[in-house]
């Protein structure tokens, strides 16, 4: 959390392994769930490979209040890049683990959030971040149910949501869940979040 004068910014991340939908959920959010007057820019900001993969992040600031800027960013998932996902992780009031449910994945998923552990223990304030899982892709056939996924990933202290980033299934709630926990915490600190 940043504030500058009489404004709060906050910075959410959505944090997971290589395609399994950070950016689809973020666009499928900025598009669909945030109205316009929330919009601070009128298209999501991106940096992508040549082959349509997210480079460094992608972003999209929102004004949830009149007083309190949300910046949303999705970290590169691809290991080549595994060197910024630490800058993008940095200062971050609020992750959004996506984890990608299909059966094939698991390994891939228990790395990214051994990667995770380690920043959040290392990395100063990021031990604070509120967290909210997302268990993504479950219009797929071959996947990992939630309870599943929760128990075996060790995620069961957070609240998560079965989600589908192309249709938007659960997202709007997911996003809604962790706005609430950062609102709360905030006026907890004596802010004015109104």
């Amino acid at each position: 959390m940043k504030v500058v004068g009489d404004r709060i910014y906050l910075k959410l991340i959505f944090f997971g392994t290589a395609l399994a939908g950070k950016t689809t959920a973020l666009e499928w959010l900025f598009y669909h769930a945030i109205p316009d007057e929330m919009k601070l820019v009128k298209e999501l900001r991106q940096v992508k490979t040549s082959f349509g993969q997210t480079l460094l992040f992608d972003f999209a600031p929102i004004e949830i209040s009149q007083n309190v800027i949300t910046r949303m960013f999705s970290a590169t998932g691809q290991d080549y890049y595994k060197g910024t996902r630490t800058k993008v992780l940095a200062d971050s009031d609020g992750i959004f683990i996506v984890v990608d449910s299909q059966k094939n994945q698991l390994e891939n998923n228990r790395l990214i959030l051994q990667e995770l552990e380690k920043c959040r223990r290392e990395m100063d304030g990021l031990s604070e971040a509120e967290i909210v899982v997302l268990y993504n892709k479950n219009d797929l056939e071959e996947i990992y149910p939630m309870d599943f996924l929760s128990g075996d990933l060790g995620l069961q202290a957070w609240e998560g949501f079965s989600t589908c980033a192309l249709t938007g299934d659960n997202l709007e709630e997911a996003l809604i869940a962790m706005l609430r926990k950062l609102t709360e915490k905030l006026r907890v600190q004596g802010f004015d979040v109104e």
